[in-house]
């Protein structure tokens, strides 16, 4: 379990809308020649918000599972969640242009908010839940589907410690693009990476969403 859940975390950290925030707005900040203690700041205070934003939505939905079962009924219905957003990232991969009405607009919506660049930490911190919370509906699929292997698998407090490393491996990129903002090369490259990985992230994430919709498919028979 423990590789799964390390292995989905990372996956999950790969989305285009958490990432390119803190590209651009430390790219702002760099070309407004900030103090370096702004740019740690402001980079602490971005990731330290959506981690603890969505640590908190997957510590409600592990609750929420454990208090009312994942069995039958419920179990069942996430599991076809989960199968269903695989497709749709499968589909967004293979036939980007075919529209679903309702999924599309909706899965379209997650996009860099619009921000005042000056330097704040209520920005910072206002950011990161902004991003956590847009991020759940947009690729929270293997969040759902992680937690809910671990309400069939793990006690709560199990659980509870396996979110805490799940949210370790999805800030972790952010971790080491903050990290390297000191190295302009560096810098560069991570958003030429990131601005050409969005596709083929839409493929590893369909592929995770269908492989962990089925093993909790098998857990539930």
């Amino acid at each position: 379990m423990l590789y799964l859940v390390i292995i989905n975390g990372l996956i999950d950290s790969f989305n285009p809308c958490a990432v390119g925030v803190l590209l651009l707005y430390l790219s702002l900040l760099l070309s407004m020649q900030s103090k370096r203690k702004h740019l740690i700041s402001f980079g602490l205070f971005y990731i330290l918000s959506i981690y603890a934003t969505y640590l908190l939505i997957g510590f409600g939905l592990l609750r929420t599972f454990h208090l009312f079962g994942i069995h039958d009924f419920f179990g069942w219905a996430t599991s076809f969640i989960i199968l269903g957003l695989g497709i749709y990232y499968l589909k967004e991969y293979f036939l980007p242009n075919f529209y679903i009405p309702i999924l599309s607009p909706f899965f379209s919506r997650c996009r860099i908010p619009k921000w005042n660049p000056n330097y704040t930490l209520i920005a910072a911190i206002s950011l990161g839940f902004l991003v956590g919370l847009c991020e759940f509906p947009c690729s929270g699929g293997i969040y759902l589907a992680t937690i809910a292997l671990l309400s069939v698998k793990q006690t709560f407090m199990e659980g509870l410690l396996y979110l805490l490393i799940y949210n370790l491996m999805f800030v972790l990129p952010l971790i080491l693009i903050f990290a390297s903002v000191g190295n302009k090369y560096i810098f560069d490259k991570l958003k030429k990476i990131q601005a050409k990985s969005a596709r083929l992230l839409k493929l590893i994430m369909g592929i995770s969403m269908l492989v962990s919709g089925i093993l909790l498919l098998i857990w539930l028979i």
